[in-house]
């Protein structure tokens, strides 16, 4: 239909003709002032107007055009306005890609490892044992093995109930190409039964291999049937050398299988033979945890009230046992739970973070749909004009908007395919489950249905806006000021819609920012704490003898004290060492101690217990150590036969001679320890405190003695290097296979990374925080600039008045950036409101900081507003530089 037609058509309402004649007419006139040809110009405006199918639609009636064919019309309307305003598209897309991908990342993450039922039949029945302590403030504690063998006879609760070995078993593998390190657990052989679980070839463990004397078997992981045994379809049934042993393989387990731990590459049965302890202690030592599948009908509750049956009766029966201390009990809880629980306040506070991420964004892409919107005025009020109702723009504007979601919910999903790959490569998260991670259909669908939320919400606010022009004041504005009345209608306290937008945006980011500085000050408090030693320039590797090569403390003692000689040797070497843990390993044992000589006490018995650190002679120089009082260890001490020797820390010689450093000097004393030594022990030296499992825990009372007293399976050696520790990593394994070319080693590391490992979800906590709160803070700048920008560039006619009037740049600035000061205030008073209710949630993960830090909350609120000032000062000073004359002749 031709535009003269539609005139015609349009002659029952004059007063309209002529507004859209006048439209088209000033339009044109603007066109040519421009600079285009006059047909051209013509041409221009008629686009500009609408397409012609949705005025005739709006003219004639919703009945002309179906629902899918008018919402077809709107979108193909919405592709070409954006093609007009590629920049606008573009920046909008990206800016919602950011939350939505953020978004859809962390629900990834949190619907792998938080959500889904584990991946085994009826998982729900699947329950942990844990032995609690709160007096010893001791939880999700293991226990040994009479008490399991007890549980095991009593109770008729479970299926089945099984135990592993609380920690991986570090064993080698040998005999085909290269000896290699593998990460092993030991597990009850009912460990598949209880999971539900098949091999993908070969069989399970059988109860008779879980007897001592029974043959050596094992299962194997697909990865490592892979890699070393090329998929061998045969494998079970051969043989494989093990720890120097021949171990049968008779399964393999199935792909990504991660229990108890992730990477494990091997399964052996009796998870209480641990290599580390000689055997006549694996009765007594408390090394296993506990699973196991409840009968049908049967809930935890009822298996709890059992347990604590058993718990009463074991406690009568055998009160000299570690785990059976006054205060003890035995707790059932769901197995999921208990694996994911160290990372579920970690998971939900990030989620928290980008949902706030996504809000901003919406502001922000609301924000530029308002301008866009008061920039098309005159467009919505000649569709206005010729009959299109308030409903029939809000669609419009509405497909406008969700196509813009889809859009960046698509750019949003490639962002969180990447950043998924690179989390679950991120050995710093620690998370379990991490194999179970992907982008699969409930993902995409939750994305998709984000994206149609999120363009709602960022649309609706525009559109109902923009859906109620002044039809006489757009079609007769021209220029710059068309649109003014759009923007500057509405609001609330005199704020208007722009301005409530960037209120919202700031008060958002205050709550990220005061989290993620929470966090950045609670983690460099974590950092300065010192450790007790010198962790730079220190290459580390873990070494585990085979206990079928190595089965006397002779044996183990002359292979470290040889090692520890031939790397020492190594030219540029400076130092090296030998011991049983190192700080933050979990290598260490805990042995009871006593004095000789202390009396008993009201709060200190005679007896006590304290760890147990075996060392090759140089370890404190090799470590930095400061050594308080006596001597180091000789290689003379370190000998067979030698004189038995001990040197303690400050927090031992604190609890047995309360008065240190005055009073008796403990060097020259005596104290036994009890694990394999009863002999009295004479002190010669006093050390200062490491702080053994990390920073977050304090030190506690530590002995060591020489690897010839106590002679470990598995050691850690240490080397103190001129400069980059890993340029000495090659020189090293080769003194290691030049004594047993048979022997691998594993966790080769610099100490800093050691140390930092114990940070690391903290520190990746704390980053990922800073990264949203950063981004936040980048996009309310920008929505403040661009509200300030947008008030300017309406008010300049007004701007350009006053200055006619006397007033001068200085009052320009001041009145503009007093608008972007206003808002700023109010966003901030109203963050930190919402950051004082909030912040509580992370208390958790923050160490010796408030969550509710004074300093913190003052200092980001002046951080803020002095950001916002600088955003707010570059349209300002655009403000005070306008030309009077050339404002009123553009108006």
């Amino acid at each position: 239909m031709s535009w003269h037609r539609f005139f015609n058509r349009a002659d029952r309402d004059a007063e309209t003709a002529r507004d859209i004649r006048f439209y088209l007419d000033t339009e044109t006139e603007d066109n040519i002032a421009r600079g285009m040809p006059p047909e051209e110009a013509r041409a221009a405006a008629y686009r500009k107007l609408g397409n012609s199918a949705l005025i005739r639609e709006e003219i004639y009636g919703m009945g002309s055009l179906g629902f899918a064919e008018t919402l077809w019309q709107d979108a193909r309307y919405a592709l070409r306005t954006m093609r007009r305003n590629p920049a606008f598209a573009l920046t909008a897309a990206l800016t919602l890609a950011l939350g939505i991908g953020a978004n859809t990342a962390i629900f990834t993450v949190i619907r792998a490892v938080l959500l889904n039922p584990l991946a085994y039949p009826n998982p729900g029945r699947l329950v942990r044992l844990t032995r609690e302590n709160p007096r010893a403030n001791a939880h999700n504690d293991s226990f040994t093995l009479l008490r399991f063998e007890k549980m095991k006879a009593s109770a008729r609760s479970f299926s089945g109930i099984g135990a592993y070995l609380k920690l991986a078993e570090n064993m080698s593998l040998s005999g085909r190409g290269e000896p290699v390190a593998l990460t092993g657990a030991r597990v009850s052989a009912n460990f598949l039964d209880i999971l539900g679980v098949q091999p993908v070839t070969g069989r399970g463990f059988l109860p008779e291999e879980d007897k001592p004397g029974a043959p050596p078997v094992a299962i194997i992981s697909s990865g490592l049937w892979r890699r070393r045994f090329e998929s061998d379809p045969g494998i079970a049934g051969k043989a494989a050398i093990l720890d120097s042993t021949p171990y049968t393989i008779i399964g393999v387990a199935p792909e990504g299988f991660a229990f108890p731990f992730p990477g494990i590459d091997v399964w052996i049965t009796r998870p209480e033979a641990w290599s580390v302890l000689a055997p006549q202690f694996w009765p007594y030592v408390t090394l296993l945890n506990g699973f196991a599948r409840l009968k049908p009908g049967v809930s935890i509750e009822q298996a709890q009230a059992e347990i604590d049956v058993l718990n009463r009766q074991y406690l009568r029966a055998h009160p000299e046992r570690l785990d059976a201390g006054p205060g003890t009990g035995m707790r059932v809880t769901s197995l999921k739970d208990r694996l994911v629980s160290n990372v579920r306040p970690t998971l939900w506070t990030l989620f928290g973070a980008v949902v706030f991420v996504l809000l901003i964004a919406c502001a922000n892409v609301a924000s530029l749909l308002l301008a866009r919107a008061s920039a098309r005025s005159r467009e919505f009020a000649v569709r206005a004009a010729v009959g299109a109702g308030r409903g029939r723009l809000v669609r419009q504007l509405l497909v406008e908007s969700l196509i813009l979601a889809i859009v960046g919910g698509a750019f949003g999903t490639l962002l969180a395919n990447w950043a998924l790959h690179a989390m679950k490569h991120m050995s710093a998260l620690d998370l379990p489950r991490a194999a179970e991670i992907r982008l699969d259909g409930m993902v995409l669908g939750f994305t998709v249905a984000l994206s149609v939320v999120t363009g709602i919400l960022f649309g609706l606010f525009p559109s109902l806006q923009a859906s109620r022009p002044d039809l006489a004041d757009a079609l007769r504005e021209s220029g710059a000021a068309a649109g003014r009345g759009l923007s500057s209608r509405g609001g609330v306290l005199g704020v208007s819609a722009h301005g409530l937008l960037v209120i919202g945006q700031v008060a958002l980011s205050i709550v990220l920012l005061i989290g993620a500085a929470l966090l950045m000050k609670s983690f460099a408090r974590l950092h300065n704490i010192d450790p007790g030693f010198q962790p730079a320039n220190l290459l580390t590797m873990k070494i585990a003898l085979p206990p079928a090569r190595y089965d006397t403390d002779q044996k183990k003692s002359a292979f470290f004290r040889e090692l520890a000689q031939h790397v020492e040797a190594t030219p540029g070497v400076r130092d090296a060492t030998v011991a049983m843990s190192l700080p933050t390993t979990l290598g260490w044992l805990g042995t009871n101690v006593s004095a000789e000589g202390q009396p008993l006490d009201d709060g200190n018995r005679n007896s006590s217990s304290a760890r147990l650190q075996s060392i090759t002679p140089g370890y404190f120089r090799t470590l930095g150590i400061p050594l308080r009082r006596g001597r180091e260890f000789t290689a003379r001490d370190n000998a067979p036969g030698a004189p038995q020797v001990v040197i303690v820390n400050e927090s031992f010689a604190r609890r047995f001679w309360p008065a240190y450093p005055r009073g008796l000097n403990p060097v020259g004393q005596h104290m036994r320890e009890g694990i394999d030594h009863t002999d009295w022990m004479r002190i010669v030296g006093i050390v200062a405190d490491v702080r053994e499992l990390g920073p977050t825990a304090g030190a506690e009372p530590e002995f060591y003695v020489p690897t010839t007293i106590h002679a470990p399976q598995t050691a850690y050696l240490a080397v103190r290097t001129p400069g980059d520790p890993l340029r000495f990593a090659n020189a090293v394994r080769n003194q290691v296979l030049s004594i047993d070319s048979d022997q691998p080693v594993s966790e080769v590391k610099t100490m800093d990374d050691v140390l930092d490992s114990t940070l690391g979800q903290r520190r990746l906590t704390m980053l990922l925080l800073g990264a949203f709160a950063g981004l936040a803070l980048l996009l309310s700048v920008i929505g403040i600039y661009g509200v300030i920008a947008y008030s300017v560039s309406r008010r300049t006619q007004e701007l350009g008045i006053r200055q006619a009037l006397g007033a001068g740049q200085a009052d320009i600035l001041r009145l503009v950036l007093r608008q972007g000061l206003v808002l700023t205030l109010a966003g901030v008073a109203i963050g930190i409101g919402g950051a004082l209710a909030l912040t509580r949630v992370i208390q958790g993960l923050l160490f010796h900081v408030s969550a509710t830090d004074p300093a913190t909350f003052a200092g980001i609120a002046v951080l803020f507003v002095v950001v916002a000032l600088a955003a707010s000062y570059i349209p300002a000073r655009r403000a005070a530089r306008i030309d009077p004359m050339a404002a009123l002749r553009a108006e």
